[in-house]
């Protein structure tokens, strides 16, 4: 795989091994990691989390339209 250049930090060489489903890869940069890094990646994470949904996993809306992209099987509509 041609990988782009996104080890310059190891929290981003994390995200982009799991993006990539590679948990091997994302645990061993991980353990590298000083607990204080761990831990500040934790609340980072955290803070995206909370972007992403509230506090009950519950999706956050929108300010505008959502757009249907799946079919209720989970198939794309269009391309």
């Amino acid at each position: 795989m041609n990988q782009p250049a996104v080890n310059s930090f190891a929290e981003t060489g994390a995200l982009w091994a799991v993006m990539n489903e590679d948990d091997a890869k994302a645990r061993q940069i991980v353990q590298d990691m000083y607990p204080n890094e761990r831990a500040e990646f934790a609340a980072q994470l955290d803070r995206l989390r909370a972007l992403l949904t509230d506090r009950f996993g519950n999706d956050i809306p929108t300010a505008g339209p959502r757009i249907r992209v799946l079919d209720e099987e989970g198939r794309f509509l269009a391309r």
